[in-house]
C-alpha cells in the first residue's frame, strides 16, 4: 500500500475490523518511513465468470448449458 503523505510502500497494520455489515475491511495503517497514520477499506470484487469459446467469443458462464452438456454426453452410458 502506498502512503498518500509520502508516498512510500511499506506500512504496517495497526488495527483491522469490519466495516459496512461486513461487506468491507476497515485497516488503520501506518507508514514506516513519516509514521502517518491512513486509514483503508477493502471491498470484494464480484466478477462473473465468463467463457471463452473455440471462436474466441466470451460468453456469460451458464451452468443449464453445463448441466445438459453432462447429461447428453452420459445418455447412453452407464452412469
Amino acid at each position: 500500500m502506498k502512503c498518500p503523505f509520502c508516498g512510500h510502500e511499506e506500512d504496517r497494520v495497526v488495527d483491522s475490523r469490519s466495516a459496512q455489515d461486513g461487506r468491507a475491511v476497515r485497516r488503520r495503517r501506518e507508514c514506516l518511513k513519516c509514521k502517518d497514520r491512513f486509514t483503508t477499506y477493502e471491498y470484494i470484487e464480484n466478477v462473473t465468470l465468463t467463457v471463452t469459446k473455440s471462436d474466441h467469443r466470451r460468453e456469460p458462464f451458464d451452468r443449464r448449458k453445463l448441466i445438459n452438456g453432462i447429461k447428453l454426453a452420459c445418455n447412453k452410458r452407464p452412469v
